[in-house]
């Protein structure tokens, strides 16, 4: 049964072919234009994926990002849209060396919530504290290496200096806090007087 169905196949595949060589040039090009429209969606989705980085990878990626003694053009492949900001970099130097913070990037490394795009746990250390656990670092894949977010590069910053070193351009971008649950809900309005004589 499947001989057949393949036998099938080859026939008409063989059809198909000959229908094409045999039309004129204006259906060779419709057959053709059609051909590549019905492959286009089959080669976007098997479109390869970045694959999937290590932690000891993503921990790469943030020590460079503060190593002074790299060349900025090398630090810049490290945080996304790094070459807008290079102002950063030194930032994040600055704040491991004042602070005597590291990061290491931990175990398990996921899949983020869009494609190329990958979430990773980091422990935060810091001379005289108990290690911090950040969650959902978010990594991402852009120019063919894998970077922190632009954000997540100014949560570490901001989680190691005190607010007034934190650059501008991080304090603009961080987000707005959403208010606490338990907060009163606001007064309602009193309710009218009753009419006169009812």
């Amino acid at each position: 049964m499947y001989a057949r169905k393949i036998a099938a196949a080859t026939v008409m595949l063989g059809l198909g072919v000959g229908i094409a060589a045999c039309s004129g040039g204006e259906g060779t090009e419709t057959t053709t234009s059609s051909a590549a429209t019905s492959e286009a969606p089959a080669a976007t989705a098997a479109a390869p994926v970045a694959e999937m980085p290590s932690a000891s990878e993503l921990n790469g990626v943030i020590q460079r990002a503060a190593d002074p003694n790299l060349p900025l053009e090398e630090r810049m492949l490290t945080v996304q849209g790094g070459q807008q900001v290079p102002e950063l970099f030194d930032v994040m130097t600055q704040s491991q060396l004042e602070s005597g913070a590291t990061f290491q990037v931990v175990d398990p490394v996921l899949p983020g919530f869009e494609p190329y795009q990958v979430l990773a746990a980091v422990n935060l250390v810091q001379p005289g504290a108990e290690p911090t656990l950040i969650n959902d670092v978010t990594f991402v894949h852009e120019e063919g290496h894998w970077k922190l977010s632009q954000q997540w590069a100014c949560n570490l910053i901001s989680s190691t200096l005190p607010p007034e070193q934190v650059p501008a351009m991080c304090s603009a971008s961080a987000p707005v806090a959403p208010p606490p649950v338990d907060a009163p809900a606001p007064a309602e309005a009193p309710a009218p007087a009753p009419a006169p004589g009812l």
